[in-house]
């Protein structure tokens, strides 16, 4: 019985009497069935039919062509029901991980779990998630649904303006990283801070199930006092749960305003350096007694943003943020790698397209706006598009695809468009987009030799405007004052330079 509400029953039986008293038996009567149900017969939830299925979704989502999970949806009733019982009977055991070295962004040791196995994760944490995250501080932004590395950036680009005053003052930052995070992590640590909200005896014996299943050592045995294998949709929510009490340290004990965290980064801003280095031993300090984890040495620094501040792949200083080198360098030969199997026939250009888009998308939290364009020049050089296959089903599935996502490779969706022989104004309402828009994205396809001038202007009009260009770098506004006819748009001029920069590219 919650203290708080002993104090109610006794207050009230003392001013009211018997009638009050009653009352609150009444409603605390609900309120412990409440917990009962929420935390005492969570198991029973757990192996039911609805949650293994929802989990077997889950769990084969972006995976439906792996065989494992065909296998696996070949007799997909009678396993749910094996997944139960062993569920049931507390018969279940976890297969042995599968290990291999995962090199980018650099150098991991990957535990994969059998794709049942993966299933019972998702069924877990289809129940247990909801319970945690609510005691979750809002700038813990890793494995949670609307959060991530983007949110976390704009948290600190706000941060950053609030502590140096719109960058008026000088600013410093505290980055700190955890040493061997996922290999330290203490057992009983983690399942003491789980069992305060955990009260089932069954939920409880799967969580030490799953924590005991890591990686055999060289000389054969397993570790069980320590560690999360790296890989496991568990170990991501634990390594959060874990943390959560550094993050309650940091903002309800050092009363630190600006402090976000992603898995085990977290920064610190502050316009005082001595504080934050106080900061550091302390946090150093409650790691160690309290976690029994320590801060990494090297990577665990005070510094001024003047310098700027390697935070999640980026280089953030006042005014601007920077790709690392090493992300530049990852990409570059990843770029290198499909050009060759594009080359050699091994990937479609779509595939290519769909690769490319995810870099853009990352690229774009930095200030990289002339590296993109450079490069989106130099992805439709390297994979020319093949007219054969324009109008298969595979492209059409393709730009569908794309057309839902957030990706920003927008031009490649206003060709296709184009190329179905839709008008400026229609591209434009589908799309919603400025007309202006369309027309950029059309000069930029016309300089990239993907598509003629002449399809999108009549000869007598691109002749009127041609005579009037003299060189390539002319600007817009001085052929227009050129061009006496006032129906010849800007757009249009700029679609017939572009023509012409094509030719000396």
């Amino acid at each position: 019985m919650p203290a708080w509400y002993v104090n109610r029953l006794d207050n009230r039986s003392n001013a009211n009497g018997r009638n009050n008293l009653d009352n609150d038996n009444g409603r605390f009567v609900e309120y412990t069935s409440l917990l009962f149900r929420i935390y005492y017969k969570m198991y029973n939830q757990l192996c039911s039919y609805e949650n293994l299925l929802l989990a077997y979704k889950k769990a084969r989502k972006g995976k439906t062509k792996r065989r494992y999970v065909k296998r696996f949806e070949e007799d997909l009733i009678n396993k749910i029901k094996l997944l139960r019982e062993e569920l049931q009977f507390l018969t279940y055991k976890p297969h042995r991980l599968k290990v291999f070295i995962l090199r980018e962004p650099k150098t991991r040791k990957i535990s994969k779990s059998a794709f049942r196995d993966r299933v019972i994760h998702h069924a877990l944490c289809n129940l247990i998630v909801p319970i945690f995250e609510k005691s979750f501080i809002y700038d813990s932004h890793a494995n949670q649904i609307g959060k991530g590395t983007h949110k976390a950036l704009e948290r600190f680009d706000k941060f950053k303006r609030k502590v140096s005053k719109n960058n008026t003052l000088k600013c410093y930052c505290l980055k700190a990283d955890i040493k061997h995070y996922f290999k330290d992590v203490d057992h009983d640590v983690l399942l003491d801070i789980i069992s305060k909200k955990i009260k089932d005896g069954k939920v409880f014996w799967l969580i030490k199930r799953i924590l005991a299943n890591l990686p055999t050592s060289k000389s054969g045995g397993a570790t069980h006092s320590k560690g999360m294998p790296l890989g496991n949709l568990t170990s991501q929510f634990f390594a959060n749960v874990y943390l959560n009490e550094l993050d309650y340290f940091v903002k309800h004990k050092l009363k630190a305003k600006y402090y976000i965290r992603y898995v085990d980064d977290f920064v610190i801003l502050h316009n005082s350096k001595k504080q934050l280095e106080n900061w550091k031993v302390k946090i150093d300090n409650f790691l160690g007694l309290k976690l029994k984890i320590e801060l990494h040495k090297d990577k665990s620094k005070v510094l001024s943003l003047e310098k700027g501040v390697n935070f999640l792949g980026f280089r953030i200083f006042y005014y601007h943020k920077l790709l690392r080198k090493s992300n530049m360098n990852n990409f570059e030969r990843k770029f290198n790698e499909l050009k060759i199997m594009y080359k050699e026939g091994l990937i479609t250009r779509e595939k290519a397209v769909e690769s490319f888009e995810g870099w853009l998308t990352y690229a774009t939290c930095a200030n990289t706006f002339k590296h993109r364009k450079y490069r989106i020049k130099l992805f439709n050089k390297c994979f020319k598009i093949d007219k054969r296959i324009n109008n298969s089903k595979k492209i059409l599935n393709f730009v569908r695809k794309i057309k839902e996502s957030e990706a920003k490779f927008s031009i490649q969706k206003t060709f296709y468009l184009f190329s179905k022989r839709l008008s400026i104004k229609k591209i434009a309402i589908k799309r919603d987009i400025k007309e202006s828009t369309v027309w950029e994205h059309l000069a930029n396809l016309i300089e990239h030799k993907q598509i003629s001038v002449f399809n999108v202007l009549s000869k007598k009009r691109i002749f009127k405007i041609y005579s009037k260009i003299r060189n390539k770098k002319d600007k817009l506004k001085d052929i227009k004052s050129r061009i006496k006819y006032n129906s010849i748009t800007f757009d249009e001029i700029n679609c017939v330079l572009a023509c012409i920069k094509s030719k000396s590219n």
